[in-house]
């Protein structure tokens, strides 16, 4: 497997995802292990796709950018940066309603059998 083709194929579901609230498709590229470790949550795979969902339905996506940075084997690094425009309060984080939200992170997975099975990110999200 080629980590740049897979990670590459990973950004684009993640972003599909993002754009439609639909997390299915994105759901069948990690293990039913995953786990996601941020630096204020650690969310197993169901909760990783519902905070996608609620993003999605809580307001709109203004910018929407991942870049591939790096990778080897069996670890990616993406560059993750998004601009959202909040019409409601995202579940879990109070005070969004009526406010524009610019996060950029960096993202590290690790890939099993060809899925992702951990990710790990760190960043900042500024609100306007």
């Amino acid at each position: 497997m080629n980590i740049k083709d897979f990670a590459e194929k990973y950004a684009a579901a993640w972003r599909q995802a993002a754009i439609t609230g639909n997390t299915d498709e994105f759901k069948k590229m990690h293990t039913p292990s995953f786990v996601s470790h941020d630096l204020f949550i650690e969310a197993p795979l169901e909760g990783y796709l519902q905070h996608i969902r609620d993003i999605k339905k809580s307001g709109e996506i203004i910018k929407f950018e991942l870049k591939y940075l790096a990778g080897d084997t069996s670890l990616f690094l993406l560059d993750f940066k998004a601009c959202y425009r909040f019409k409601e309060n995202v579940p879990g984080k109070p005070g969004t309603k009526g406010k524009e939200v610019n996060t950029h992170y960096r993202c590290l997975f690790h890939v099993k059998n060809a899925k992702v099975d951990e990710l790990w990110s760190a960043g900042v999200a500024i609100e306007k």
